[in-house]
């Protein structure tokens, strides 16, 4: 029992410290690593264009945009189990 809060405030002392750059790239690797979140087409391209992600994606927390990378978790209010989404990047 008090192992595990141990390892729930070390990830809350880790989480305080992240950046958002870190976020995105942890959920592009779950992406990756998700066969139904990742799904082949048949016959199509089966391999991830990165320079296309980042060029058209970027992350939301309740509809605001995470565009500073360099901008920590907390700055942002995200903690632990918080929901941040892929959103499709508006053209200029």
């Amino acid at each position: 029992m008090e192992m595990e809060e141990e390892e729930e405030e070390d990830e809350q002392e880790k989480m305080a410290h992240a950046e958002v750059l870190e976020l995105w790239q942890a959920g592009l690797a779950r992406l990756v690593r998700d066969p139904l979140l990742c799904q082949e087409r048949e016959g199509g391209i089966q391999h991830i264009s990165w320079k296309y992600v980042w060029r058209t994606y970027s992350l939301s927390f309740f509809g605001e945009k995470l565009d500073d990378d360099q901008k920590k978790l907390r700055e942002c209010g995200i903690r632990n189990r918080d929901e941040v989404t892929f959103v499709k990047k508006l053209r200029k």
